[in-house]
C-alpha cells in the first residue's frame, strides 16, 4: 500500500510539473496580434473595439496597434507586411496573426480571429511573420498560411454562375459604369466614319477584319490603361491625401459632366469637347488612308493606330469613370486575376454599344448610329456616379469597398 502511495505521488508530481511547465510556456509566449488601422476608418474602429474585448477574454494575447498616420515607422512596417503577404492587400484594417493576414472586418473576420487565437494559444507550430519582419529576418514562403476564402452569401447569375454578394456588387458596378462610359461621343464619331467607308468596300472579309481590328485595339488599349491605373491605385490606396485628391477630382469632374448635360439640352447635337474640327479632319484622313491601303496588314496597322489615338483622346473626356472604377477595385483585397476579370467586364460593356453599331451596320450595309440622346444621358448619369463616388471616397471611404 505504501509503495502504491509513493507511485501515485510520483505520478502526481510529474503531471503537476508538466501542467506548470505548460502554463509557464503559455504565459511566457503570448500570441501577438498586429493591428494596422486608419483612425478615420469605420471598420477599423469596429475591429479595434472587438480586439479590446478579446484582450479581456484571452489573457495570452497581445494586440500591437499601429495607426498609419501616427508615425512613418508604422506606415513603413505596414508596407513591408503588405508586400510580404501580397500587394493586393492595400486596405485597412489589416490584422496579422502568426502567418495569416486578415483584411477588412465582418462577422466572418471575427470567427477567423477567434479560430486563430485558439489554435495558436494551444500550439507553437506557427511562425510570427510580423516579428520576423520587425527583426529584419527573411520570411520564407512556408511561413505564410492562408485561410479559406469566404465571401458569405451567394447569388446565381446567368453565365457567371454562383457569385458572392460582395463580388456581385463589383460586377454590377463594372457593368453600369462601363455602359455609361461607353456612350461617350469621342470615339463613336470616328467609328461611324470608319463604317461609312467600310460599307462601300466590296470585300466582305476586309470590312469585318478592319472593323474588328479597330474594336479589339480599342478594348486592349483601354484594358491596359485601366490595369496600369489599378497597379498605381493599389500602391497608394492607404494614403489619405491621395484618396481625398481623387475624391476632389471625382466631384469636380462630376459637376463638369452635369454642367455639360445642362448645356447640351439647348443644342440638338453633342460631340466630343476634346477634338476640334481640324483634329477630326486629321483622323478622318488617317482612316481614309488606312482603308485605302492595298496591303491588308498595313491597313490593319493604320486602323490600330487610329484606334489608339482616338481612345487616348477619349480618356481626356471620360477618364473619371475608368479611373474611379479602378480605385474602387484598389480598395478591395482580391487576387490579381480577379481584378483583371472585373476590368475585363468593364471594358466589354464599354464596347457593347460600339460592337452593336458595327455588327448591325455590317449585316445591313447601312450606317446605324446611336441617338445623341444616349450621349447626353451618359453625361448626366456619369456625372451623378462620379459625384456619388467622390462623396463616398471623401467622407465614407469604407462604403466604397462595396462590401
Amino acid at each position: 500500500m505504501k509503495k502504491i502511495t509513493h507511485v501515485l505521488v510520483f505520478f502526481f508530481l510529474i503531471i503537476a510539473s508538466f501542467v506548470f511547465y505548460t502554463v509557464k510556456v503559455s504565459a511566457s509566449s503570448p500570441v501577438n496580434l498586429y493591428f494596422f488601422y486608419d483612425i478615420t476608418c469605420g471598420h477599423c474602429q469596429e475591429e479595434d473595439a472587438y480586439l479590446s474585448l478579446l484582450e479581456s477574454e484571452y489573457p495570452d494575447i497581445v494586440v500591437n496597434r499601429y495607426e498609419l498616420s501616427e508615425s512613418d515607422y508604422n506606415l513603413a512596417l505596414y508596407d513591408s507586411v503588405r508586400e510580404t503577404f501580397g500587394k493586393s492587400m492595400s486596405l485597412t484594417p489589416l490584422l496579422v496573426i502568426g502567418g495569416v493576414a486578415l483584411t477588412g472586418f465582418s462577422e466572418q473576420t471575427e470567427t477567423d480571429i477567434v479560430s486563430l487565437i485558439e489554435r495558436y494559444t494551444t500550439s507553437t507550430d506557427y511562425v510570427d511573420v510580423t516579428e520576423k519582419i520587425i527583426n529584419g529576418e527573411t520570411v520564407d514562403r512556408d511561413d505564410i498560411e492562408y485561410l479559406r476564402f469566404s465571401w458569405g452569401d451567394y447569388v446565381y447569375i446567368p453565365i457567371f454562375g454562383n457569385v458572392s454578394v460582395d463580388s456581385f456588387s463589383l460586377i454590377v458596378a463594372a457593368i453600369v459604369i462601363g455602359l455609361v462610359d461607353g456612350f461617350n461621343p469621342c470615339a463613336m464619331w470616328i467609328l461611324l466614319f470608319l463604317i461609312t467607308l467600310l460599307v462601300e468596300l466590296p470585300d466582305k472579309k476586309r470590312r469585318w477584319t478592319l472593323g474588328i481590328a479597330f474594336l479589339l485595339t480599342s478594348g486592349i488599349f483601354y484594358f491596359l490603361i485601366m490595369t496600369t491605373w489599378l497597379k498605381i491605385g493599389i500602391s497608394i490606396a492607404a494614403i489619405k491625401w491621395v484618396r481625398i485628391a481623387i475624391a476632389s477630382f471625382a466631384l469636380a469632374f462630376g459637376i463638369y459632366n452635369i454642367t455639360r448635360f445642362v448645356i447640351s439640352l439647348r443644342h440638338r447635337e453633342t460631340g466630343c469637347d476634346v477634338t476640334n474640327v481640324k483634329m477630326k479632319r486629321k483622323f478622318q484622313d488617317m482612316v481614309r488612308s488606312s482603308v485605302a491601303k492595298k496591303n491588308i496588314l498595313m491597313a490593319i496597322f493604320g486602323i490600330m493606330l487610329v484606334a489608339i489615338a482616338v481612345n487616348f483622346l477619349e480618356l481626356a473626356c471620360s477618364a473619371g469613370l475608368p479611373l474611379l472604377f479602378t480605385q474602387i477595385l484598389a480598395y478591395r483585397s482580391l487576387p490579381y486575376a480577379i481584378y483583371l476579370m472585373y476590368i475585363g467586364i468593364y471594358v466589354f460593356f464599354f464596347l457593347v454599344d460600339d460592337i452593336a453599331v458595327f455588327v448591325i451596320s455590317m449585316i445591313t450595309l447601312e450606317v446605324k448610329g446611336i441617338s445623341n440622346r444616349f450621349g447626353k444621358v451618359s453625361q448626366l448619369v456619369g456625372g451623378a456616379i462620379m459625384i456619388a463616388i467622390g462623396i463616398l471616397l471623401m467622407f465614407f471611404p469604407t462604403i466604397i469597398m462595396l462590401s
